[in-house]
């Protein structure tokens, strides 16, 4: 059922029950009113009849044998001038009672002097409502005005009342029908608006960007603000979902070109190993290339996972780090990866960034690692020297060996992927991956002239990492 139609469906039902209600609250109000004037013009008369009623009842009880003809016809033109319903009833002892307009056939019975009613007499199957007084003088009751008001009169008057409120409920529940289904339309166009909006994304050419939240409707601009946000989480989760496929697919590409070469090789040397005429020193020479190959193929496939969890790196990861301690932690680690290297750091205190902890701790260990590999000096000595200080709003983390540098012109290509110097025993992973993560925290690293390869890593420490522009993969 359409909301529109639902919508008038509860006006149908509200607005004539309002109505109704409303209307008997008002049709017993006007009855306990009417009442309460009928009781009201009932005195009015009898004190405006009683006069009149007591001199007719004087003369007629003074001299019965002369009726007062011209005081009876004085108190006939008094009742029927009053110009109300009902009738007048004068009861005398020992005449005639007089009786004017529409009486009971009999009284109520009544004593005393005083005034009785209004009240309420039934007789024959009709009501009515009374007041009466005594018309004596000095203690003589012999002598009873009566004033009667049918009761028919009265519930006439309520009975066209209440048609009439009927008619009004009826007409009530059409009005509220037809105003129903067109405020309803009007109510929900903004909803219906929304639907439209919704059911053309991703369908029209060009798609909408996303729901409008200008309907000046509270709870239909909240529900669109909503409802983009779940879309803004699922075009995340899609493209999410797309860069994992993608950066799968350069993962298997990547290692599939990568290991072919050293599983090529490591293949050969098998073979070698099951000739029968094959010396045992060249044995050991072949046994010691497969090792060196399986070292390869091992920090290889490290590497590329290593990229790989970088291109896929949610933002919700990053928080506020120390970097002091990742880099001290990082270089004794190293010391005992390389003991034949010396390491030396100066590290100021209390360094913090905005991060991941992990991939600041990948930054460190391979400027450290390739720093001990190729930082070897004409001695045979490898000694490397890390720094780290706050400059302005940045960090800078320096890396520097001593060996014998890198060329001018080579310095931006060595973060290149795969790319190494004839015969260095690395991957050619190692810059890209301190590249792709500096990257990635917001800062870049180059290298600088030193007194052999110095490498430098800027982090901003203040302000949260921006996405990098360029969307590249980094396993491409």
């Amino acid at each position: 059922m359409r909301l529109s139609t639902r919508f008038a469906l509860c006006l149908v039902v509200s607005v004539p029950l309002l109505v109704s209600v409303a209307g008997l609250l008002v049709l017993g109000l006007v009855s306990a009113d009417l009442r309460a004037e009928r009781d009201r013009q009932l005195s009015a008369r009898l004190r405006a009849l009683t006069p009149a009623a007591s001199s007719y009842a004087w003369v007629t009880r003074v001299l019965p044998e002369r009726p007062a003809i011209w005081l009876q016809g004085r108190l006939i033109d008094a009742a029927a001038g009053a110009n109300s319903p009902g009738g007048v009833y004068v009861e005398v002892d020992g005449a005639e009672p007089l009786a004017v307009g529409d009486v009971p056939a009999r009284p109520p019975a009544a004593g005393g002097t005083g005034t009785i009613g209004p009240a309420d007499f039934d007789e024959g199957g009709r009501r009515w409502r009374y007041v009466t007084t005594h018309l004596g003088r000095r203690g003589d009751v012999g002598a009873r005005l009566w004033l009667f008001d049918p009761e028919e009169r009265l519930s006439l008057q309520i009975g066209i009342l209440t048609e009439r409120l009927v008619q009004v409920t009826v007409a009530a529940a059409a009005v509220g029908a037809v105003s129903g289904l067109l405020l309803g339309r009007f109510a929900v166009r903004p909803l219906a608006r929304l639907g439209g909006q919704a059911r053309a994304i991703g369908t029209r050419v060009p798609t909408p960007a996303r729901l409008e939240t200008t309907s000046r409707v509270t709870e239909i601009d909240e529900l669109a603000r909503l409802l983009n946000d779940l879309l803004d989480r699922r075009d995340a989760a899609v493209a999410r979902t797309g860069e994992a496929l993608e950066t799968a697919r350069a993962f298997a590409a990547t290692a599939a070109h990568e290991l072919r070469t050293p599983l090529t090789s490591m293949g050969t040397n098998v073979s070698l190993l099951g000739h029968p005429a094959l010396d045992p020193a060249e044995r050991a020479e072949i046994i010691a290339d497969l090792d060196a190959e399986h070292g390869r193929v091992q920090r290889l496939i490290t590497l590329l996972r290593q990229l790989s969890r970088g291109e896929l790196l949610d933002p919700a990861s990053f928080g506020e780090t120390d970097l002091s301690e990742i880099v001290g932690e990082a270089v004794e680690q190293a010391r005992r990866r390389h003991p034949r290297a010396t390491a030396s750091a100066s590290l100021a205190v209390d360094v913090r960034v905005r991060g991941w902890d992990e991939g600041l701790r990948m930054i460190v260990d391979n400027l450290l690692d390739n720093a001990a590999i190729h930082g070897v000096d004409g001695q045979g000595q490898a000694r490397v020297s890390v720094a780290l200080a706050a400059d302005g709003p940045d960090a800078v983390l320096t890396v520097e060996d001593a060996g014998p540098g890198i060329p001018l012109g080579e310095r931006d290509a060595v973060f290149s992927r795969f790319h190494r110097r004839a015969g260095s025993p690395g991957s050619g992973l190692g810059l890209t991956l301190v590249r792709q993560q500096a990257v990635l925290h917001g800062g870049h690293v180059t290298v600088t002239a030193g007194a052999g390869t110095r490498v430098e890593v800027r982090l901003p420490r203040d302000n949260a990492p921006e996405p990098p522009a360029d969307t590249r993969s980094w396993l491409e």
